[in-house]
């Protein structure tokens, strides 16, 4: 099957849906199919794989890390045409190509709805901000162009539903590679840091922003810090809180106890999890919360808040507890799975069971059904090119 994979962000970029294009590319590719990526170019200096097409592209301006893709590469225009199934993992610039391409070479054109954008409006300023109602509009208006719809989580089908989107909903966790996971640990944590010998380690990984609720979860940390010595928090990833994060930090006397340590990829990140000895999120705007797969995929525990995608990947008191929203409350849950080794072993069990079922190679292959079942409902139709005469 020849397949288009259209996205805003791909890698080196490091981000949820990235990661998640990047994976399901190398997924089919090793399950034989013909793979595209369509995607902004990053920098020239970057290094792609032949079907990685990158376009032109210009920095969004109120959130640096994204780019607004332009033009039509003679690459693309050669591609385009033979295509089987267009996939999209944004609505924006790539997504609109995706659009088009889907009506003019009428194929089947899936898209993964991966950011609650309802909770992103505060990255445009007011005068370009759209009320919530307009926004969950526009969202519905795409989907509905499309012939089906896949989701992370049972909440965000609800939310789509609600916007009013009409065309089938498939919902399933993208997962994580879990070939990546095995073999010794080459990057100790600890040592690149200059940790403590004996310190306990509480990881967050992720974009350092302000939907992630990082102001809540220093508060959190905070707290447990109160009560032991040798506790610190690893905070991994950038973004547009990052300033006033680490002044935040720095305002609660933290700042020997929280270490930023900036973008960590690869192998350096699995082994970062690898040398954690708790996860800690407190983000309640998550489609899914790849990086929580990506912890339990190390045997890592999790403490976090019980709110949307998440709740679909983590089993309470299996893989992680879920905590209040409140400080103390976090923060006792955190020093229960700490403090408790029978505890966080049986957790570390339940992180590695789950992780398994929560793989890439199940999606990719969930995802083929997917196309395969848009596929045979349009040729019922007689939408498919492919079975006109």
């Amino acid at each position: 099957m020849r397949i288009g994979l259209f996205s805003d962000t791909y890698v080196p970029q490091v981000n949820g849906v990235a990661t998640t294009v990047h994976h399901l590319a190398e997924e089919f590719e090793r399950m034989g199919h013909e793979v595209y990526v369509f995607c902004p170019r990053v920098h020239r200096r970057h290094r792609d794989k032949p079907n990685v097409i990158r376009f032109p592209g210009i920095i969004f301006p109120f959130e640096r890390q994204h780019r607004i893709a332009f033009g039509l590469p003679a690459r693309a225009r050669r591609v385009l045409p033979r295509l089987e199934i267009v996939h999209s993992h944004t609505e924006f610039s790539l997504g609109t190509l995706a659009l088009w391409a889907a009506k003019v070479f009428r194929v089947p054109h899936i898209h993964t709805y991966h950011t609650h954008y309802v909770i992103y409006r505060h990255y445009l300023p007011p005068p370009f901000r759209p009320s919530r109602r307009l926004t969950e509009a526009l969202v519905a208006a795409y989907c509905n162009r499309c012939d089906a719809v896949t989701v992370e989580s049972r909440a965000m089908e609800e939310e789509l539903r609600r916007y009013g989107v009409r065309v089938p909903v498939y919902r399933y966790p993208s997962g994580v590679d879990l070939r990546q996971y095995a073999g010794p640990l080459e990057h100790d944590m600890r040592r690149e840091l200059g940790l403590p010998a004996g310190a306990k380690v509480c990881l967050y990984v992720g974009r350092i922003a302000k939907e992630k609720n990082l102001s809540f979860l220093l508060s959190a940390f905070a707290e447990a810090a109160k009560r032991r010595d040798d506790l610190y928090l690893v905070v991994v990833g950038g973004g547009p809180f990052f300033r006033a994060f680490t002044e935040e930090r720095d305002r609660l006397g933290l700042s020997e106890r929280v270490i930023m340590a900036g973008y960590v990829r690869g192998k350096r990140l699995i082994d970062y999890y690898r040398g954690a000895d708790l996860f800690v999120f407190a983000s309640k705007t998550e489609t899914l919360g790849l990086v929580v797969i990506e912890a339990m995929a190390a045997g890592l525990p999790v403490v976090c808040l019980g709110e949307m995608g998440v709740t679909e990947v983590m089993k309470p008191g299996d893989t992680g507890i879920f905590a209040p929203e409140d400080p103390v409350g976090f923060a006792e849950a955190m020093l229960k799975v700490l403090e408790d080794r029978a505890l966080r072993e049986r957790l570390r069990e339940g992180a590695l069971r789950r992780a398994r079922e929560l793989s890439t190679e199940a999606a990719a292959k969930r995802t083929l059904e997917v196309y395969e079942e848009v596929r045979a409902a349009r040729t019922s139709r007689g939408r498919d090119h492919r079975t006109r005469t």
